[in-house]
């Protein structure tokens, strides 16, 4: 489809979908490549051999997209402090700004890297390369603190994981190798 001299490709999915569907060349050579530009969605229009080696789709988020006003604002996800969830809005917490995003917290936390957020609530994830330290008392409330100097609770079930995991980091050094053989 061409549009004021855009030429749009779609996958044969949404070809399909729209009902005007564009037949590929007969000998069994898609669309896209016959012409060498694109990729199966159409957006991409590097060619595949000038991709760097190895480089695949990207497993977790580096990047969001959230509308703020009649602006879309791209947020780099390294940048977020805390996510609070509200229902179906997150709140994402920057050290400027913060922004809202119709999304699950669910959702949110499947697409970004368990080794960079951490669910500490029901409603809230942390980036922990923001987190100056953890509060995590044998009783009463434990709280993480972030940077910002923002404090926020660490619910019950996950104090309780989160105790074990940073013992055992913190003393997985003091493990004996071999029996008999203590470590210094």
């Amino acid at each position: 489809m061409t549009i004021l001299g855009w030429q749009a490709s779609y996958s044969s999915h949404e070809r399909s979908r729209s009902g005007s569907f564009e037949h590929a060349p007969s000998d069994g050579v898609s669309q896209r490549e016959a012409t060498g530009t694109g990729s199966e969605d159409g957006v991409d229009s590097a060619p595949a051999s000038a991709k760097a080696p190895g480089t695949g789709p990207a497993k977790y988020l580096n990047r969001m997209t959230v509308k703020a006003g009649d602006k879309i604002v791209l947020v780099p996800v390294r940048d977020i402090l805390w996510i609070q969830s509200h229902g179906n809005l997150l709140q994402l917490h920057l050290h400027a700004a913060s922004y809202e995003h119709r999304m699950t917290i669910k959702d949110i936390y499947r697409r970004l890297d368990p080794d960079q957020f951490l669910r500490v609530h029901r409603n809230a994830l942390v980036n922990l390369d923001q987190v100056v330290d953890f509060d995590l008392p044998r009783y009463g409330n434990a709280f993480v603190h972030l940077r910002n100097g923002k404090a926020l609770p660490i619910s019950g079930t996950v104090r309780g994981v989160l105790r074990r995991r940073l013992l055992s980091q913190c003393y997985g050094s003091a493990v004996p190798t071999e029996p008999g053989i203590d470590r210094v």
